[in-house]
């Protein structure tokens, strides 16, 4: 989510295009709830599954036409964004340059390209329905979101450090933090096209929370080369959203397909990030770091508590550490990753 370098920009056009992005993701977000009545006759149809691999929201069957047509959306859209980045990358007086009112061409470029395949996926779910998920597994939309969130950890190391403030060092390198620099917009645009294509436009709460998201992480790759692409606190905002996001998951695939409850292992595994990682951006005092700390320590031992006293979360659950899976998998891949940059680079 940070970028290689700042372009001047005056302030008050970025902060248009970032209203404008915000304000998008919760209008569109209404507006795919408004309209999902109309998909009744799509979603009367699914086959409900008691299995973590099984993708609900697809048609029984497998429609040629409408297939093409979504993986040829999928592909113009994947492809005009990298081609957009690529050009704004090897052009930069060009393509990062002012054009209005002090929005640069790739700004607007971008934005457009969002605007109309946010549109075109919509019509698309109307008439064909069926996303990505009828060709590929659940985990490939899954996974391209946590590979995003490993990578962020390692841009942002620089700035907060990788765990309580502290800066990580070698294989968490300079020229490590500057590889993904110029990589990571390639990989992100990959990852957030791909996943926005994977999912049908639907009205499920886990659904509508994820296109939301998907939104305000459209408005972040829109504005990059810009201060608010940087700022992090968006940064961070974006960051933690997705525990929102997965709670809302959680609890309704729970309700709605039964199975085990879920959001706790979620929630404390991203509230756990906020806590160690992502609070250390702040430069806020040392008994205010403590205060959150002692809130979250807190938290775990309510829930761990059997009632009336506490939740009554499973004392299993807590004794397997699930707490600590989502860190443990996002600290993991970002220390893999930055292995795997180390080693190309001293090549």
């Amino acid at each position: 989510m940070a970028s290689q370098s700042l372009e001047s920009a005056k302030p008050s056009a970025v902060k248009f295009v970032w209203a404008f992005g915000v304000v998008f993701a919760f209008g569109f977000a209404f507006l795919i709830w408004a309209l999902g009545p109309y998909l009744k006759h799509f979603t009367d149809t699914f086959i409900l599954r008691n299995d973590l691999s099984w993708y609900y929201w697809k048609l029984p069957s497998r429609d040629f036409w409408g297939m093409l047509i979504a993986w040829t959306m999928y592909l113009a859209h994947q492809f005009s964004i990298w081609l957009t980045i690529y050009y704004a990358q090897k052009n930069r007086g060009n393509f990062r340059s002012t054009l209005i009112r002090g929005i640069s061409k790739y700004t607007l470029y971008v934005l457009l390209i969002n605007v109309i395949f946010v549109i075109l996926h919509l019509i698309q779910t109307h008439i064909w329905f069926d996303g990505l998920a009828q060709d590929t597994p659940i985990l490939t939309s899954q996974g391209s979101v946590i590979v995003m969130l490993a990578i962020v950890l390692i841009l942002e190391n620089p700035r907060r450090g990788l765990f309580i403030g502290r800066k990580s060092g070698k294989p968490f390198t300079a020229q490590v933090v500057g590889f993904f620099r110029r990589t990571h917009m390639y990989i992100f645009a990959w990852a957030l096209v791909y996943t926005f294509w994977f999912h049908p436009m639907a009205t499920d709460p886990q659904l509508i929370s994820g296109f939301f998201y998907m939104f305000l992480l459209f408005t972040q790759v829109t504005l990059a080369w810009t201060w608010i692409h940087l700022d992090k606190r968006w940064i961070i905002l974006l960051e933690s959203y997705v525990a929102i996001h997965a709670v809302i998951v959680a609890i309704w695939n729970t309700e709605f397909f039964g199975g085990a409850v879920m959001w706790p292992m979620f929630f404390t595994g991203f509230a756990f990030m906020f806590v160690f990682t992502y609070m250390y951006a702040f430069k806020v005092s040392k008994k205010t770091y403590l205060f959150v700390t002692a809130a979250y320590a807190g938290f775990l031992v309510w829930l761990y508590l059997p009632a009336p006293l506490g939740f009554g979360r499973s004392v299993v659950n807590a004794t397997r550490l699930e707490f600590l899976w989502i860190p443990l998998i996002l600290y993991g891949l970002a220390f893999l990753f930055a292995v795997l940059a180390y080693l190309k680079i001293r090549k």
